[in-house]
């Protein structure tokens, strides 16, 4: 499924227009269906601790980022230190607790127009249930989707304002150690409307 979502930094409010179906953030995909826009309106905060996930496919960028006026903590660490902590756990792993001290802040400048940390629970598997933490200019906006999908995906850098998340899901008889099925979704800042717009797909809802 495709979707394109707007996020602005102003409550955590998740909207969907133009859908005719209820959606969990991006959550859904597949091969066919509708095509949804989805508007997520999200506070900003001033983070202030994190360092880079056990088990995590370090993420990679193509290209520095050009630095804004405003720039935020130049440590992820510390941008992404109470963004963690607030961030709701996955149904049924409320006993879990996302694993700050090993998130992936490879992808997150506090000077970037949009940037990112990725973080998975304590003691995790490779299909356990891993966040996409979206900021601007060191400003935490919300997760990259309200659903916290399964195995760690490749996060790069397409330019100073837009994130490349690929993720991974199982297909057919594929086991959790070598998921075989991927979906694309690009998250791109844009300045003139104060928001992040997704293009692109997330894994299917099984």
């Amino acid at each position: 499924m495709r979707h394109t979502r707007h996020i602005r930094p102003v409550g955590l409010l998740l909207v969907a227009a133009g859908a005719a179906f209820a959606l969990a953030g991006c959550s859904g995909g597949g091969d066919a269906g509708p095509t949804a826009t989805v508007t997520r309106t999200v506070t900003p905060t001033a983070s202030p601790s994190v360092s880079s996930a056990a088990g995590a496919a370090p993420a990679t960028g193509s290209s520095a980022p050009t630095a804004t006026p405003s720039c935020g903590p130049s440590d992820g660490a510390a941008a992404a230190a109470g963004p963690i902590a607030d961030l709701p756990l996955p149904a049924g792993l409320e006993s879990a607790r996302w694993d700050a001290a090993h998130a992936d802040t490879s992808v997150y400048d506090g000077c970037a127009a949009l940037s990112a940390v990725t973080v998975s629970v304590v003691d995790a598997t490779a299909s356990s249930p891993v966040a996409v933490l979206l900021f601007h200019d060191g400003s935490y906006l919300g997760t990259a989707t309200k659903e916290q999908y399964p195995f760690v995906p490749q996060v790069t850098r397409e330019s100073a304002d837009a994130i490349r998340v690929e993720y991974r899901y199982p297909q057919g008889a594929d086991s959790n150690a070598d998921p075989s099925g991927r979906a694309t979704a690009t998250y791109t800042w844009n300045d003139d409307t104060g928001r992040v717009v997704m293009s692109g797909d997330v894994p299917p809802t099984p």
